[in-house]
């Protein structure tokens, strides 16, 4: 049967919604939020470091007190995610994007982390969409003209515990954030581990408007839109200077 011509008429509305979506530069996920991958959060508890003493393992002695710089490798990332709409979908979609081109350094003294720099360069994107990924690099973040993410610690994070092998610390504390050509004072939630010996990981989240930097949540007229409310997620591998 050829269906009622209501039926034929809502059909060819939603086939139009699609097409406009692509031909408009539809780099925005029409995907489900169960597809994005999970937030940044620490790799899976290592086994702690040990020196054997006899017949026995012994826990790691020492600090992580000192000078941390990110591992020169593919094993940390900086990114965005951010809730995009479909029109006339209630439901929102997550679309999640992370550079591996990251440098930074750390210091840690006791409890405090008392000094942060971590630079990204956002040029280095990459979702699930590649639309997306080239379309940002022209409009909205506008990674072209503006390649470079800094985050600086503005004041020391006090952590809730000072740190152990093996165990996670959790802390929260206040930075500056350049992106877009614009410096904003953001709030950051991290939780780090240290491995005994030569690693410390730390990942978190920080929470941001994209207004906030002059950055105009991108359209696709009435089609596509995303929200204005971002979170730049991290996790980063640190190794002694």
């Amino acid at each position: 049967m050829a269906g009622s011509p209501a039926r034929r008429g809502w059909l060819a509305a939603a086939a139009a919604v699609l097409v406009l979506a692509l031909a408009g530069g539809g780099y925005l996920l029409l995907t489900r939020n169960s597809d994005a991958p999970a937030p940044a959060t620490l790799d899976a508890t290592p086994a702690t470091t040990a020196t054997s003493v006899g017949d026995a393992a012994q826990p790691a002695t020492g600090t992580p007190d000192g000078a941390w710089q990110v591992r020169d490798d593919d094993s940390s990332f900086v990114g965005y995610r951010v809730r995009e709409r479909l029109a006339n979908l209630s439901s929102t979609s997550e679309a999640v994007g992370r550079t591996t081109q990251v440098t930074g350094t750390m210091q840690v003294a006791g409890d405090e982390v008392r000094v942060v720099r971590v630079e990204a360069d956002l040029r280095g994107l990459q979702s699930d969409e590649g639309r997306r990924d080239n379309a940002i690099r022209q409009r909205g973040l506008e990674s072209e003209r503006f390649p470079t993410a800094v985050f600086e610690l503005a004041e020391p994070i006090r952590l809730d515990q000072q740190p152990v092998s093996g165990q996670q610390v959790n802390g929260q504390g206040k930075g500056r954030l350049s992106v877009h050509g614009v410096t904003r004072e953001v709030t950051a939630k991290l939780e780090g581990r240290w491995d005994g010996s030569t690693i410390i990981q730390v990942a978190g989240r920080i929470p941001v408007r994209l207004t906030d930097f002059q950055i105009q949540p991108p359209t696709i007229g009435p089609v596509l839109s995303i929200e204005d409310g971002l979170t730049v997620e991290f996790r980063l591998n640190f190794v002694p200077t």
